[in-house]
């Protein structure tokens, strides 16, 4: 008995060595078939995206090694190429019998990509950024929670748990000056990554350490990089096209991808960073440094929507804030942002404004406190339907010492100077002893009442800020996809131009809202005075300051005797001081859009009380300039080219008159 059960079990186990012998014949006799369908598969894919590709050499080297050589990839277009040096990939025996491709390892020599057209691809994005409700109805019919979880998930199930790259090299040029990213002696072995990241550009060259690891059952990243050096980054195309450098002194962020289905993907980290340094014109007038920045986040993408969870926590020195974003992507795309209120010791605020983003409010030193929140909502199909509610406000809050600027100079004598790009264009003192200057009483009360009814109705009545007018500012830019309108009040343009440059930046407004906040809530300044001073130093004209030099430019008159018709015409030229010659057809004769400018401005100046009904009787739209500003009109033929120029800009902004 015992014979025949030895033979049966020795029968078995040569029948298991025959099928696993007759298996691996099989399989060398199929591998290269499988390996090349593998790779019709992906020549196929790339296809399908425009792009063709080359391989010179795919074989099997061993019994599990792909060696593959010299794969170029090129986009139809031409202007993207990726080259691909010698591969060894070992992948898994089983799953590639049953026809799926699984890595163990992967060694690369290297990586080259190179982008030879970087301005169409700044095309493609001005022409997306144009049409942004397109953009999120494209964005309606995809399910981003599904996209993120396939694509989640299949990264960290095909990733090798082995990687060795010589080179991964991103190559991009803009007006000739070649910008290279570089990812050298690449490697993740046991869940650690190392590296190093090389960035070369403007004939200069940075080298960071890259060190990490990756957990790929519980689908978590987590990177960090220390610049040996704090330099700025020499990326060409961001300094050349953009006019912005950045560096930092170390980078860490973490990603945890673990909680993910169909349904909902979220997404918790962290990012931190020490010695961020940011350059840029458009940004700020001088460099910007963060001694440090962090933040702990939850990113839940749904099926049409993004969101960042009110758990998320950011510190930008000692300033806490506690932000909520939500990005809705169906047939009304709505975004939500809110900072969550907050109160944060007065001096550690200011303290903590990054450097060189602020010049005004530098070394001021403050006590008490600051309370803080923000809701913004805003359905994109429908602007008008903006929720806008932001509010500061202090307790026990006091100025210990003044920074830069001590914002009670207004009160007094003090030297203004005008700046144009960046030049010094005019300097004068406002005060009595300047013969320009104007006190308030002496100033045309049509002037005073049209200038404050274009500008800003309710200054009087208002602490710095009109919410009203800032609100509609921010829905008519939504649908006019531009900068269309502005929503400063009388007591911003005054910090703007007694304080702060005229560079359009960031930071400017920024600084602007806290200055405009300290004078009013502090009463440094009357509303008499401000506006007085205003009407003082504005640009009226080309070269031409405050209201006496434009009432003697425009009109050969003192401010006091100024009628409501040329104060209207005044008030009109305000926004674009130096294009009034475009509001005339000819001398006397205005353009018929300013007949709707007039017609709402005296309105609105007798239903706010400011003028009677009497005072707008027999006065009608037509300008005569009876000062030096006439000249402009002595060469027709200049003016006419010139109009026709301007066509574009043959607009009084009627929709920015205060109501």
């Amino acid at each position: 008995m015992s014979f025949f059960r030895l033979l049966i079990r020795k029968k078995t186990f040569l029948t298991i060595i025959i099928l696993l012998i007759s298996g691996f014949i099989c399989f060398f006799g199929v591998r290269g078939i499988i390996l090349q369908k593998a790779i019709t598969i992906i020549d196929g894919k790339l296809l399908d995206h425009q792009y063709f590709a080359h391989w010179d050499e795919v074989r099997f080297k061993g019994i599990k090694t792909i060696f593959i050589k010299g794969i170029h990839i090129e986009s139809g277009s031409g202007d993207k190429e990726i080259d691909i040096d010698s591969v060894l990939v070992k992948i898994r025996v089983l799953p590639l019998m049953i026809k799926r491709l699984r890595i163990k390892k992967l060694d690369c020599r290297a990586v080259l990509i190179r982008y030879n057209d970087f301005d169409s691809l700044k095309q493609n994005v001005n022409s997306g950024a144009k049409d942004s409700i397109n953009l999120f109805s494209k964005l309606s019919e995809i399910d981003l929670a599904g996209i993120a979880y396939k694509n989640i998930r299949r990264f960290f199930h095909y990733i090798p748990a082995k990687i060795s790259f010589g080179i991964i090299e991103a190559k991009s040029s803009y007006a000739g000056n070649p910008t290279i990213i570089s990812l050298n002696n690449f490697t993740l072995f046991q869940g650690q990554l190392f590296g190093f990241v090389n960035l070369t550009g403007n004939d200069s060259s940075v080298v960071i350490p890259l060190k990490g690891s990756l957990n790929k059952d519980n689908s978590i990243i987590e990177l960090s990089l220390v610049t040996p050096d704090s330099v700025a980054f020499p990326l060409s195309i961001l300094k050349d096209k953009y006019g912005i450098t950045a560096g930092f002194d170390s980078l860490s962020f973490l990603f945890n991808m673990a909680q993910k289905s169909r349904n909902e993907v979220n997404i918790d980290g962290f990012i931190n960073f020490t010695g961020f340094q940011l350059n840029g014109e458009s940004l700020s007038a001088e460099s910007i440094f963060i001694n440090q920045f962090k933040s702990s986040f939850k990113i839940i993408i749904g099926h049409h929507q993004i969101e960042i969870d009110s758990s998320s926590v950011t510190y930008l020195n000692n300033i806490r804030l506690n932000p909520y974003v939500r990005l809705s992507v169906n047939k009304d795309p709505v975004i939500d942002f809110k900072l969550r209120p907050v109160t944060w010791p007065a001096d550690d605020f200011f303290s903590s404004l990054p450097h060189g983003m602020f010049t005004s409010l530098t070394a001021i030193k403050t006590e008490g406190s600051l309370h803080y929140f923000l809701n913004l909502s805003v359905n994109l199909n429908n602007p008008d339907s903006l929720i806008f509610d932001t509010r500061l406000s202090g307790e026990d809050f006091k100025i210990l010492e003044y920074g830069t600027d001590d914002y009670r100079i207004l009160n007094d004598n003090f030297v203004y100077k005008a700046y144009e790009r960046g030049q010094l264009a005019a300097s004068f003192v406002v005060g009595p002893s300047n013969p320009d200057f104007v006190l308030f009483e002496n100033i045309s009360p049509f002037v005073r009442a049209a200038v404050m009814t274009s500008e800003d109705g309710s200054f009087f009545y208002h602490h710095g800020f009109n919410p009203g007018a800032f609100k509609e500012s921010i829905a008519t830019n939504i649908k006019e996809k531009r900068f269309a309108r502005g929503g400063s009040t009388i007591t911003m343009q005054l910090v703007k131009n007694a304080f702060l440059t005229r560079n359009k930046t960031i930071a400017r407004k920024i600084e602007e809202a806290l200055i405009v906040w300290i004078i009013e809530n502090k009463k440094l300044v009357s509303k008499q005075r401000m506006y007085e001073v205003y009407l003082n130093i504005i640009e009226w004209g080309p070269g031409i300051y405050g209201i006496r030099q434009a009432s003697k430019f425009y009109f050969d008159k003192e401010p006091n005797h100024l009628n409501l018709g040329e104060s209207i015409f005044l008030a009109s030229i305000v926004p674009h001081p130096k294009w009034y010659k475009y509001s005339f057809i000819s001398n006397g004769i205005l353009k018929p859009f300013y007949g709707n400018y007039f017609d709402r401005l005296t309105e609105l100046m007798v239903r706010k009380e400011f003028i009677s009904p009497s005072d707008t009787v027999s006065v009608k739209p037509g300008i005569r300039l009876t000062g030096p500003g006439s000249s402009v009109f002595e060469n027709p033929d200049l003016f006419r080219m010139d109009s026709l120029y301007m066509e574009e800009l043959d607009f009084i902004p009627v929709s920015n008159i205060s109501d």
